[in-house]
């Protein structure tokens, strides 16, 4: 339930800045990256914060099954018509015409797709209010007559979220090609506060429901607070549609692939709603709370580094300078994979700690948490592969090839749908994680290769032994970090309370991380070095400003 992962594209760096160093540096990936994650954190934050908010409004977990489940159907519409398609399309057709001093033909383009995305959803919007009690009771077969028609009567009101939030991708996505990245980041804070509002005060007024107007209020937010940046760079957004310009075209066609494959992706969440409908009336909130722990590395480093990278990527190929493409791919791929290995088995480790500590406002029952955490460790198997995704997929946008990453997405989805169905009433809810992290892995597998296919010695072979050096290091922390898991929790109990658990989970992060790095310095990992080198350079820098 987070489409603030999904419009999370800010970044306070200037994206001329970003090109030009990220070609010739090779810190300039991991630099630019670190300081965008800055930036990404304060959402990832305040996520968590929306998170534990909901969980504390509504401590019985039960009651936010209809939630959940509601806003699945217009999650889908946003992600189906707007959400990464703008990005993957819009971005590089606009950032080429700005380019070239093509000022007004861009806001045309920008303006007849605002315009053709609009009136979609306008009427996708209208279709769900008069069909929602048929769609909802086909996505939650599992739900009783009372939870079906809250389900209906919450869907109905999120219904107007996609509108707000697919205006507010448009934005982002002119303020990104405008290399305009800072006012973008305030989007998905706007949007979780919106969040937050719904659930603190019209939870307590007129329950699960002042969840639902939260979500639109946050949406709204969402593109209000982009409002002023956008007329500063001068910004001419008017309704109409203009399809004789062949870049307006071109955009368009870049989109639907793009789209085809988020609305296929969405199916997925659509299946396993509609089979955690039946597992218990906390397995849907248990799940999005996973979930929701989940995004934050990814969306902390491995959506921000796309973001630094898809403008930098596209100025190579724009140019022709393929060697620094491949430069480019092999770097963030490199750190990503070393990064999200390492914090793969120590949040393995931790997961039961790390969700007692993330929980411990919100009052959920011990079943809750014991659910979650295990159903969190799952799903960090997939971690890594979710993060190399997010750039993979973007090294085809800047090649303005927005199908080849659909046909791995509708891969991806077969893998999810086949094996969440085949091994859930072996595991029951784990079952879900379990389908997410292996199609996440089956669909970076399809990226590299297809990728290798278009772009041929890419360099991906030191990517595999960096992503090897880093499951041996990663593996030694581990166990370390495991033995001193078991120790604390023998002297201390299972919950000994927030300040013991904050000092178990710092003990073990800590004596794991360690050891990564001692092991990694014998293994001669050299992305740890880069990432050491950019963190005291930007601590120089700023000690000396």
């Amino acid at each position: 339930m987070d489409d603030a992962t999904a419009i999370e594209t800010e970044t306070a760096l200037d994206a001329e800045q970003v090109a030009r160093s990220a070609s010739t540096s090779r810190s300039a990936i991991a630099r630019a990256g670190l300081i965008v994650t800055g930036l990404f954190l304060l959402s990832r934050v305040l996520g968590y914060v929306r998170t534990i908010v909901i969980a504390g409004a509504v401590p019985d977990v039960g009651q936010l099954g209809p939630f959940f489940a509601a806003f699945r159907i217009p999650d889908f519409l946003f992600q189906l018509v707007a959400a990464g398609a703008l990005s993957s399309a819009l971005i590089p057709v606009v950032a080429g015409l700005f380019a070239t001093d093509q000022e007004a033909r861009a806001w045309r383009v920008v303006s007849t797709v605002t315009t053709l995305m609009l009136s979609l959803l306008v009427a996708f919007a209208a279709l769900v209010l008069l069909f929602a009690p048929q769609l909802v009771a086909f996505i939650t077969p599992g739900f009783d007559a009372a939870e079906l028609a809250q389900t209906v009567d919450l869907t109905r009101t999120m219904v107007l979220s996609p509108l707000f939030l697919a205006a507010g991708a448009v934005a982002t996505s002119a303020l990104n090609a405008k290399g305009r990245f800072a006012a973008a980041g305030l989007a998905p804070l706007a949007y979780n506060l919106g969040i937050i509002v719904g659930a603190l005060v019209l939870v307590p007024a007129i329950g699960v429901g002042g969840l639902a107007y939260g979500v639109v209020l946050g949406a709204a937010g969402h593109v209000l607070v982009q409002v002023p940046s956008l007329v500063r760079v001068g910004a001419r957004i008017a309704p109409g549609m203009d399809l004789r310009d062949e870049q307006a075209r071109l955009a368009l066609v870049l989109m639907v692939p793009r789209a085809i494959g988020l609305g296929t992706t969405q199916v997925v969440f659509l299946v396993l709603t509609s089979l955690a409908s039946t597992l218990g009336d906390q397995a849907l909130a248990v799940f999005n709370f996973a979930f929701a722990v989940l995004q934050i590395p990814i969306g902390v480093i491995g959506v921000p580094l796309g973001v630094v990278l898809l403008p930098s990527l596209s100025r190579e190929v724009a140019t022709g300078a393929t060697d620094g493409f491949r430069r480019l791919m092999v770097r963030g791929l490199s750190i990503l994979a070393y990064v999200m290995v390492v914090i793969t088995v120590l949040g393995v480790v931790a997961s039961e700690d790390l969700v007692r500590i993330l929980f411990e406002f919100a009052g959920i029952g011990e079943d809750a948490i014991e659910a979650t955490a295990l159903l969190l460790a799952v799903f960090l198997v997939g971690l890594t592969a979710h993060s190399l995704i997010a750039v993979l997929a973007r090294a085809f946008y800047a090649l303005r090839d927005t199908r080849t990453p659909v046909v791995a997405a509708i891969v991806a989805v077969v893998v999810n749908v086949v094996v969440a169905n085949a091994v859930v009433r072996i595991l029951g809810l784990p079952a879900l994680a379990v389908a997410i992290a292996a199609a996440a892995w089956i669909e970076t597998l399809t990226l590299v290769v297809l990728l290798e296919r278009r772009v041929p010695h890419l360099g991906f072979g030191h990517v595999a032994l960096v992503l090897a050096k880093s499951a041996v290091a990663a593996g030694a922390g581990g166990a370390v970090a495991f033995g001193v898991a078991q120790v604390l929790l023998g002297a201390w109990g299972e919950d000994p309370g927030l300040l013991p658990l904050l000092a178990r989970a710092t003990a073990v992060t800590v004596s794991g991380g360690l050891v990564v790095v001692v092991t990694s310095l014998a293994l001669r990992i050299g992305e740890l070095g880069t990432i050491v080198g950019v963190v005291v350079d930007i601590l120089r820098r700023r000690a000396r400003a």
